[in-house]
């Protein structure tokens, strides 16, 4: 289930555009970097939230570690296994 969803969020990331093979993705912020906006990051987190059938607090949404790739893996891994 874990590489479901490094895949899902990896695969919705690069809806629009291809994340280049030269960046660690793991680290990319992909807010900052542009793959998706404000806005998409609320569709972005009630996709994960249905998807996984998980709900993030307001503290989890306010932290910028929502916008690391890997961070945001992480943190929908633990919620499945809580």
């Amino acid at each position: 289930m874990k590489e479901n969803v490094k895949e899902f969020i990896i695969d919705y990331i690069q809806r629009e555009y291809t994340i280049p093979g030269d960046i660690d993705i793991l680290t990319l912020n992909f807010v900052e970097e542009g793959y998706v906006d404000s806005l998409g990051l609320i569709q972005f987190v009630y996709t994960l939230e249905d998807e996984f059938n998980i709900s993030f607090s307001e503290n989890e949404l306010k932290s910028p570690d929502i916008k690391i790739v890997g961070n945001l893996i992480r943190l929908v891994e633990a919620k499945m296994e809580a």
